[in-house]
C-alpha cells in the first residue's frame, strides 16, 4: 500500500500522461448532459454574481469552472496534475487555473464562498477522504456551499486505464450515505443527495449529487 506522498505522486502521473486524451474525449462533454449543465449553473447562481468559487479537480478541460465562470461567479481551478492544468489554461483562456493537491490546497481559511468537486474524489483512497473534505471546510467561508458529483458503486483500488494507455490509476465508487456521514462529519449541514441513473452515453453506474453547507 503507497503512503499518502506516494499516492498522490501516482495519480499525478497517471493525468500527466492521460491528460490530452482525456481532453478529446470529454471537452464537449455538457452538450451531452443539459441537466449537469444546469445544476452547476444554478449552483452559481445561488451563491449571487461576483462569490469566489474553486472548482478542486478541474481536470484538463476546465470546463466546470467555465460554467460557474460564465454565470458571473469568480471561479478558478485547481488540478493535482502540471499537465492538466497547462491544458486547462489553453482550453479556458482568460481563467485561472493552478496546480495544487486539493487535500493540501494553500488558500487561506474562508477564500471561497462555494467549491465544486465534479468527479474528482474517485481518485482518494479512503484514507484521504475525511481530509479532503476537512480541506473544502477549511476553505469554505462559514456558510459557504459545497457541490460533490461522484459515481455510485463499491469498486475500490488500482485498476487498468479505462482509456488504455497502459497506466494504472486509483478508482474508488461511493455510496450516497457514506458521503452523507463524510460531509457531516467535517462541518457541513443541509446536506441534500440526490441519485440518478446513468445517461444512455455514460458508463452504466448511477451519479451521486451531494450539496450541503458549511456550517
Amino acid at each position: 500500500m503507497l503512503d499518502r506522498i506516494e499516492h498522490i505522486a501516482a495519480i499525478s502521473h497517471y493525468w500527466d500522461v492521460v491528460g490530452a486524451r482525456y481532453l478529446e474525449l470529454f471537452r464537449d462533454e455538457f452538450d451531452g448532459k443539459p441537466g449537469d449543465k444546469r445544476m452547476i449553473t444554478r449552483f452559481a447562481a445561488d451563491l449571487g454574481a461576483g462569490a469566489k468559487v474553486c472548482d478542486a479537480g478541474c481536470g484538463p478541460c476546465g470546463h466546470v469552472t467555465r460554467l460557474l465562470a460564465d454565470a458571473d461567479v469568480d471561479a478558478m481551478g485547481v488540478d493535482l496534475s502540471p499537465v492538466c492544468v497547462a491544458l486547462a489554461r489553453q482550453e479556458q483562456p482568460g481563467l485561472r487555473f493552478e496546480a495544487m493537491d486539493m487535500g493540501r490546497m494553500t488558500f487561506a481559511d474562508g477564500a471561497f464562498q462555494g467549491l465544486v468537486s465534479y468527479y474528482a474524489l474517485h481518485y482518494l483512497p479512503q484514507s484521504s477522504l475525511s481530509g479532503v473534505i476537512a480541506e473544502f471546510t477549511r476553505v469554505l467561508a462559514s456558510g459557504g456551499r459545497l457541490l460533490l458529483v461522484v459515481k455510485q458503486g463499491t469498486q475500490d483500488g488500482w485498476i487498468d486505464d479505462p482509456m488504455g494507455s497502459g497506466e494504472k490509476t486509483y478508482w474508488r465508487e461511493f455510496q450516497p450515505a457514506e458521503l452523507v456521514a463524510l460531509a457531516a462529519a467535517n462541518g457541513f449541514a443541509e446536506i441534500q443527495c440526490e441519485v440518478r441513473a446513468a445517461l444512455p452515453d455514460e458508463i452504466a453506474v448511477p451519479r451521486i449529487y451531494l450539496t450541503a453547507r458549511r456550517s
